[in-house]
C-alpha cells in the first residue's frame, strides 16, 4: 500500500456570503486527488464521516497517523479548519494547504503558506498545471532534504517539541490496515449496488414474469451480499461511521428498507443515542416498511429535544402521510391528512429556503380539498415555487428539485412546464426508489383531479405517471 495522504475539506456544493458557489466534489476529483496520486500517495477523503456532523476516532487517526494532508481551506469551513489545528499540533511539515483564491482567509492563516486554484464554471482552471504544481510540492515536502515547516506553531515557537508518535506506531499500522479494509468493503458495497441498477433496467425489459421473477431473486441475493458486508463488521460497526454511512446508501439505492432497519436499530439503542442523521434514517427505514408508529415515535423525539426543522419534520409529515394512506376511506384519514400538513408546514417555516415541507404540504391541502386550506394554499405555493426557482438556478441537474418543480406544475395546471420538468429529472438519471417515489406521488395527483374535472383533461397526467 502507497504512503497515504488525508485530505482535509468540504464536500458536495458550497456556497459563500457572497454567493459565488463552488463544487468540492469536482475539485476533489479533479485536481486534488490527481495530484496525490502523481505525487505518489493514496488519497483518503474524510466527506461521508463528516455527513454526521460529529467528529470521531477515524478521523483523529487520519489526523495523526497519515503521512501527508492537503487542506483545502476555501470558504473557510469550520471543520476544516479545526482539524488543520490538531494536524498543525502534531507535525511540523507534511501538510499542505490551498485555497480557492476568491476565499478571504482569515487573519489567524497569515503565517501559512498556502497553495492557490481558480474555480470557475464548474471547473478548476489549468487544471493540469496546478495538479503538478501540487504535486512537486508534496513530492517536496516529502522529501526530508527539502521539507519546509508548514505548521505555524512550527514557525512561531521556537524550540516547541512536537509528540513523538512513535510509540503509538502498533496503532499507525491498525489504521493503515482499517484504512485498506474500509476502502475494500466501501468498494464493493459501490459495486453491489451498481450490479442491483443493471438488474432492475433488466426487469423494466424483461420478456415474461419468469424472466422478471428470475432477475428478482438475483436482486435478492445482493440484498444478502450487503448484510453480509454489514454481519462481517460485527461489534466493529460501531465505530465505523463511514462504513454505516456506505451501508446506508447500498441499502437505500436496493430498497432493502427492513435490513437497513434491523441494522440501525441496536446502534441507536447505544453509541448514536445522540445522532441525529442516523435516528433519522432509522425513522425512514421505519415508514418504508409500515412502521409508522415507531417512525413517528423517533422523530418526536427528536424535534421535542432539538425543535423543527425541515429535515425530521418532512420525516414526520411522511410518517402521517403513510398513517393517511393506511386509512384510505377511513374516518381518521382526514385527521392524519391534518397531523401530516401541521408537521410539514412546521418544517417549512423553520427553513423556508427549503422546499421539500412546503410542496408535501401543499400537495396534501390539494387532496384534501378542505375550504379551510385554500387560503393557506394560497398562501404557500408561491413561497415554494420561489424556494425551488431560487435553488434551480445553482442546481438544475437535482432530481428533487426536477420532481418538485414537476408537481407545482401539475397543481398549477401547467401542461407544457410539467412535461419540460419530467423531461429534465429523468435526465437526472434516478434512483429507483426515488423514481417510484414521485410516480407515487403524481398519481394521487392525478387521481384527485380525476375527480375534480374531466377525467379526458387529465390524460396529460396520466401520460406523466406511465413515463415514471
Amino acid at each position: 500500500m502507497r504512503p497515504l495522504c488525508f485530505v482535509l475539506m468540504p464536500f458536495g456544493t458550497k456556497r459563500d456570503a457572497s454567493e459565488k458557489e463552488i463544487n468540492f466534489d469536482i475539485v476533489y476529483h479533479t485536481f486534488i486527488r490527481p495530484a496525490i496520486e502523481q505525487a505518489g500517495l493514496d488519497p483518503i477523503r474524510a466527506d461521508e464521516e463528516q455527513a454526521g456532523g460529529f467528529i470521531h476516532k477515524p478521523m483523529y487517526e487520519r489526523l495523526m497517523f497519515c503521512n501527508f494532508a492537503v487542506a483545502d481551506l476555501s470558504f473557510a469551513n469550520a471543520n476544516v479548519f479545526y482539524e488543520l489545528g490538531i494536524r498543525h499540533a502534531l507535525k511540523p511539515h507534511t501538510t499542505v494547504s490551498i485555497f480557492e483564491t476568491g476565499t478571504k482567509l482569515p487573519f489567524d492563516t497569515a503565517p501559512l503558506r498556502t497553495f492557490n486554484y481558480d474555480f470557475k464554471d464548474n471547473t478548476v482552471l489549468q487544471a493540469q498545471q496546478k495538479i503538478d504544481a501540487l504535486a512537486n510540492l508534496i513530492k517536496a515536502n516529502l522529501n526530508t532534504t527539502q521539507e519546509q515547516q508548514d505548521s505555524p506553531i512550527a514557525q512561531l515557537i521556537p524550540g516547541y517539541h512536537f509528540p513523538d508518535l512513535d510509540y503509538l506506531q502498533a496503532d499507525a499500522d491498525a489504521f493503515k490496515e482499517w484504512a485498506v479494509s474500509h476502502r475494500s468493503i466501501k468498494k464493493e458495497l459501490r459495486e453491489l449496488e451498481k450490479k442491483w441498477k443493471g438488474l432492475n433496467k433488466l426487469k423494466d425489459r424483461a420478456a415474461d414474469a419468469a424472466e422478471k421473477e428470475q432477475l428478482t431473486t438475483q436482486q435478492k441475493a445482493i440484498v444478502d451480499a450487503i448484510r453480509q458486508e454489514q454481519v462481517g463488521m460485527g461489534d466493529a460497526l460501531l465505530y465505523s461511521y463511514d462504513i454505516i454511512y456506505a451501508l446506508l446508501n447500498a441499502y437505500k439505492t436496493v430498497n432493502a428498507f427492513k435490513e437497513m432497519a434491523d441494522m440501525l436499530r441496536p446502534l441507536v439503542e447505544s453509541t448514536f443515542e445522540d445522532n441525529i442523521f442516523i435516528k433519522q434514517q432509522l425513522a425512514l427505514a421505519y415508514n418504508k416498511i409500515g412502521e409508522r408508529t415507531e417512525s413517528e415515535r423517533v422523530l418526536k423525539s427528536i424535534i421535542k429535544k432539538y425543535g423543527p426543522d425541515p429535515e425530521t419534520n418532512g420525516l414526520l409529515g411522511a410518517a402521517y402521510k403513510g398513517m393517511m394512506d393506511d386509512n384510505k376511506g377511513e374516518i381518521e384519514e382526514a385527521g392524519f391528512r391534518s397531523k401530516a400538513i401541521t408537521a410539514y408546514l412546521d418544517g417549512f417555516e423553520a427553513d423556508p429556503r427549503d422546499y421539500y415541507p412546503g410542496i408535501n404540504a401543499l400537495t396534501l391541502m390539494f387532496y384534501g380539498n378542505a375550504k379551510k386550506d385554500k387560503a393557506v394554499f394560497d398562501k404557500y405555493l408561491p413561497l415554494v415555487q420561489f424556494a425551488v426557482d431560487r435553488q434551480l438556478k445553482k442546481k438544475s441537474d437535482d432530481y428533487w428539485l426536477q420532481a418538485t418543480r414537476m408537481e407545482l406544475a401539475i397543481l398549477s395546471d401547467d401542461c407544457d412546464l410539467a412535461t419540460e420538468a419530467l423531461s429534465d429529472l429523468l435526465a437526472c438519471n434516478p434512483e429507483q426508489w426515488a423514481r417510484s417515489s414521485t410516480k407515487a406521488n403524481i398519481s394521487k395527483l392525478f387521481e384527485k383531479k380525476s375527480t375534480m374535472e374531466n377525467a379526458s383533461s387529465c390524460d396529460w397526467i396520466k401520460l406523466i405517471v406511465n413515463k415514471l
